[in-house]
């Protein structure tokens, strides 16, 4: 019996390599035939590169080298006499509330080698023209940098003693210091204050337009208020003829969209306008339904913020609950 079995192994042999000959000319052989005739072809691909890698393919990564010092809210005078201050954060949070005269340049990502990025940049860069890099303060969004980052940029471009803020302008906020917001005319609504069907609303969401696209409030338009240029913004036109007592607005609750934007729709023509407590997690945790739910919700915010300042534009279908 025992000569069976190795009959039987030896055929097991036999056949496993058989067939691991078969796959290796399976592979084999086309990619020789590949190879011959892409070498005949006159547009065959080069087998090897005829560029530099290190001139042409691998290029230096732009850096600031000018890195910007922090000043802290001690170091400044109350009034902040004869201080400029930059606020680097988007348009958007600026209008929601800013430090008392502050300019708005919000901070773009780097591209320092396009033109039109250089252009752009130099744009907004025409109103500091003149004023010492010594007086100049940047404020911006602790999470994510853009002070620092945007103060830097300045030291970059001329304005040698640009500093930026810290602890950003949340830190300025919280300790009292002059700020300019809307004026409070947007008011809070429960989940429970609203119908489950929304009847006769227009349902705003304000958060990042890809947020929205993972999960909304149904019929919700997307109108991410950190994109917003004023209150002329085309991103508005949704809104326009809608009484603001017919809009209700929602962001993150974590972040606080929702108010923002209702605040500063209340300030220019939807006086009326609630926003959602909660947000959208009260919405969902009262077992309310959502729409185009995805697996990550807000808490990848902030590294949105960081990495792309995503589209700003209105839901494809445009159009919210019945107005």
């Amino acid at each position: 019996m025992r000569w069976m079995e190795a009959m039987r192994g030896e055929r097991g042999q036999r056949r496993l390599t058989r067939v691991a000959g078969q796959a290796a000319l399976l592979v084999v052989v086309p990619s020789l035939i590949a190879v011959a005739a892409d070498l005949v072809r006159p547009d065959g691909l080069p087998l090897v590169a005829d560029t530099d890698y290190l001139g042409d393919i691998l290029v230096p990564c732009p850096e600031n080298v000018k890195e910007a010092a922090a000043v802290a809210l001690v170091d400044l005078p109350a009034d902040a006499g004869g201080m400029t201050f930059i606020d680097a954060r988007t348009r958007g949070e600026y209008l929601a509330g800013h430090i008392r005269g502050a300019l708005s340049i919000p901070h773009r990502a780097l591209h320092t080698g396009d033109a039109k990025f250089k252009a752009a940049l130099e744009a907004d860069l025409r109103p500091l023209r003149g004023v010492p890099g010594g007086r100049i303060v940047v404020c911006g969004d602790e999470r994510i940098g853009s002070g620092r980052d945007f103060a830097s940029v300045l030291r970059e471009n001329g304005f040698d003693g640009a500093r930026y803020l810290a602890g950003g302008c949340e830190a300025w906020r919280a300790d009292g210091r002059p700020w300019e917001a809307p004026r409070a005319g947007a008011t809070a609504a429960t989940v429970l204050d609203l119908s489950p069907d929304l009847a006769g609303l227009t349902v705003v969401d304000a958060r990042f337009s890809k947020n929205w696209r993972r999960g909304h409030i149904p019929g919700a338009i997307s109108i991410p208020y950190r994109m917003l240029s004023g209150a002329d913004d085309e991103k508005l036109a949704p809104l326009r003829g809608i009484p603001g007592s017919s809009i209700v607005v929602y962001g993150a609750a974590v972040r606080g969209e929702g108010k923002d934007l209702a605040e500063i729709l209340a300030a220019a023509a939807w006086p009326g306008v609630r926003y959602i407590d909660g947000g959208l997690d009260a919405w969902e945790a009262a077992g309310r339904p959502v729409e185009g739910a995805g697996e990550v919700r807000e808490e990848r915010e902030a590294g949105e913020v960081r990495g792309e300042r995503d589209d700003g534009g209105v839901s494809p279908d445009g159009a919210g609950g019945a107005p």
